[in-house]
């Protein structure tokens, strides 16, 4: 059974300036590190500063005289499969049975690099470093076998954790070579493994999790405990950058099992707020709700969805079109989409102990170097004297790549000097305090020529300040319509917004699509036939580097095998979308049913993704899988609306989530075979499910949804 160890083993200081140091640890082990030159990035501004040389190590391998071998998984793992995923690399490179490999968790040290699990970027970025790794650790483990033996190295060969040389029929352990391997030089330039001789790439290897998540196992944030540990919650003003007058502190020390209650101000990064430290979860959240504070709730409290939404009217008439092309038809739809929570199924969450100068923390975090930057800049400790334990993560999706949380748990652990502390937000806080997925509105103005010809497209777009999701005049299908124009403009800042699932695409695609799809049907033509011809004319490279011939065969290859073209009866329809997002490209093809009385069915979601070469088949699917309903889900019944500067909803009873009759009974997900390095997968295949949907639903019943979510919109049909 595969093994998995959720703290790591201990790692030497290496060299930063080799890009593979390899040496001998106690017991006569090998140990082989790779380094990685990391470029800068806005997306980690709150990361642990590079070493000035501009080096960081990224993995590591340890093999054992006794033949165990460990593999450090360096990256957060919150079901995108990553912490199997990275160890695969290593082990098809070095040729070891998986079933032998034991996968060890890091902690946040500067030794393994950056990281960070955001972007769909995992894989993509470590693919190459720890594919070196594995094919120089095994080309030293065959030179050690051959000066052994006194034969040529080239005469050698590795199978399944051994060295052999078939001429002599000698067979050697990795473990039995690892302490002579360990005192070679390493090779530079090790030849790589031509994809078509990977065995363990590719196939379908389950989750090194797995049994620990079935059986209940303690794997998550939620799940720390040490001894003598209390439990905190920590109260916020509701209205965004409100800050606490008074609050009735006192009183609540009275309360059964609280053992502490302070306010928490004047500390960087840190917003204001009340803390409560118990004996248990559930006094600490019973006292909060006897917490009583005065506000100062300031000027965001003016702020309102429904106000919002006039200031982007106006602002897309400011900046419509001032002319188009005389004689053609014109086409104007505004699509907009509302502000979305994360809402993680794990509330954040951390632990963190404070002792003899030290901060010790176990996380679940997305980015780690985040969580300690805030502790490092707001408690004025030094890097070195906080300790990140990485633990798994109950869902992400962006929201963990912010830590205010660490910062928060630290802060009151700080004050109760030598006690651990789990701070644990209540659902409620989770919905107060997210950094929601951006509002947003596109206002298209499109002129068609008497040959279904688009010979004009505006597009006034509105968002808010702050955060991502910002649109250019580069994404598909502008690049294929000369003169195309977006103008962008902002809303004010002042409600928090973050990096939600697939930034920017999960938003923009959707209005895209539909308008796409909306004008194939103004222009009376087929809108795959019109999809193509659009994608025939648009340059190459253009948004992020889109292949337009790349996205043409995923999507003729998913339409195909979803049937596009047949007749079906009415309150039936089939839609599709296509999507380039973190250089993978997908087509979505939707199968819908709705009553004549507007209840939607999904029948069926078909999906093809030319992802790069894949690494493990079985988490591939389930990404993909697990987007699209993430897609729809968001798309058909989750919204958060701003009242009074707070966030309106506060829980699942009023922000609704994707339920299992919701659920399509087939989700098709079909892989182009490719050789190139892999691209993003984990937020791919979420951009174009929406739009897939609504275009289906357009075609089902001729009523065009053009506001999110659509289980408020009326499908009915006569």
């Amino acid at each position: 059974m595969k093994r998995s160890v959720d703290t790591p083993v201990a790692s030497k200081v290496v060299d930063r300036r080799a890009f593979i140091k390899v040496s001998a640890i106690a017991g006569g082990g090998l140990l082989v590190g790779t380094y990685l030159r990391f470029d800068v990035s806005s997306l980690f501004a709150e990361a642990a500063p590079a070493a000035a040389d501009g080096f960081a190590p990224n993995a590591f391998i340890r093999i054992m005289p006794s033949g165990a071998v460990s593999i450090i998984a360096p990256n957060s793992e919150m079901g995108q499969g990553v912490r199997t995923s990275l160890p695969m690399i290593v082990a098809e490179e070095l040729d070891l049975p998986w079933d032998e490999v034991t996968v060890v968790q890091g902690d946040l040290n500067p030794e393994y690099g950056r990281q960070v699990s955001v972007g769909s970027q995992s894989t993509v970025s470590n693919f190459t470093p720890l594919r070196h790794a594995g094919a120089t650790a095994r080309a030293m483990l065959i030179e050690a076998a051959a000066q052994t033996w006194g034969v040529s190295a080239s005469a050698c060969t590795t199978e399944q954790g051994a060295v052999i040389h078939a001429a002599s029929k000698r067979r050697a352990t990795y473990g039995e070579l690892a302490t002579k391997a360990a005192g070679l030089t390493p090779p530079a330039n090790v030849p790589l493994k031509d994809p078509k001789d990977f065995k363990l790439l590719g196939t379908r290897v389950p989750g090194v999790d797995n049994q620990k998540i079935v059986t209940g196992k303690p794997l998550f944030g939620i799940d720390v405990k040490l001894p003598g540990m209390l439990y905190a919650t920590y109260t916020k003003c509701p209205v965004f950058g409100g800050t606490v007058v008074s609050a009735n502190i006192d009183d609540v020390k009275k309360l059964p099992g609280v053992r502490d209650a302070f306010v928490l101000d004047g500390i960087r990064g840190l917003t204001p707020g009340v803390a409560i430290v118990a004996d248990t979860t559930w006094n600490a959240f019973r006292a909060s709700k006897a917490l009583h504070v005065q506000w100062n709730a300031g000027p965001v409290a003016s702020q309102s969805s429904a106000q919002m939404a006039a200031q982007a009217a106006q602002l897309a008439k400011e900046n419509a079109p001032q002319a188009m092309p005389s004689g053609a038809k014109i086409v104007q739809a505004t699509y907009h989409y509302p502000f979305l929570a994360h809402a993680t199924m794990e509330p954040q969450n951390c632990t963190a102990v404070f002792k003899n100068g030290v901060m010790e923390m176990w996380t679940p975090t997305q980015i780690p170097a985040s969580g300690q930057g805030l502790v490092t800049r707001g408690l004025g400790l030094a890097p070195k004297d906080v300790i990140v334990h990485i633990t798994r993560l109950g869902g992400g999706f962006g929201r963990r790549g912010s830590n205010e949380y660490s910062l928060e748990a630290a802060a009151i652990a700080k004050k109760l000097e030598g006690t651990p502390v789990k701070l644990m937000w209540r659902r409620e806080d989770d919905f107060a305090h997210d950094n929601y997925r951006s509002n947003g509105w596109h206002s298209f103005t499109a002129a068609i020529d008497g040959s279904g010809k688009v010979v004009a497209l505006h597009d006034a777009f509105v968002k808010m300040e702050g955060g991502p999701g910002d649109m250019n005049d580069s994404g598909f299908p502008f690049p294929a319509i000369p003169g195309s124009k977006v103008v962008s403009s902002k809303l004010p800042a002042g409600i928090p917004t973050g990096y939600w699932r697939a930034p920017g695409d999960n938003g923009n695609v959707w209005a895209t699509q539909c308008f796409v799809d909306e004008l194939a049907h103004a222009a009376g033509r087929d809108p795959l036939a019109f999809t193509l011809e659009l994608l025939a004319a648009t340059p190459d490279g253009g948004e992020r580097g889109m292949d337009p011939a790349k996205m043409k065969t995923v999507l003729e290859r998913a339409t195909e095998l979803a049937g596009w073209g047949k007749r079906r009866p009415r309150g039936e329809g089939q839609g599709f979308a296509i999507t380039h997002t973190n250089r993978a490209y997908v087509a979505i093809v939707a199968d819908v049913a709705v009553s004549r009385q507007g209840e939607l069915t999904i029948k069926r979601l078909t999906a093809v993704v030319d992802p790069g070469m894949l690494v493990n088949l079985s988490a591939a699917e389930s990404q993909v899988q697990g987007a699209m309903l993430d897609g729809i889900g968001a798309a058909w019944f989750q919204k958060l609306t701003i009242e009074g500067g707070a966030a309106a909803q506060s829980n699942f009873n009023t922000y609704h989530m994707l339920r299992m009759n919701n659920v399509p009974p087939v989700v098709d997900v079909h892989f182009m075979k490719s050789s190139e390095p892999p691209t993003g997968l984990g937020e791919p295949g979420l951009p174009a499910a929406a739009p897939a949907v609504c275009n289906a639903i357009f075609a089902a019943t001729g009523v065009r949804v053009r506001t999110l979510p659509f289980a408020e919109v009326s499908l009915r049909w006569t």
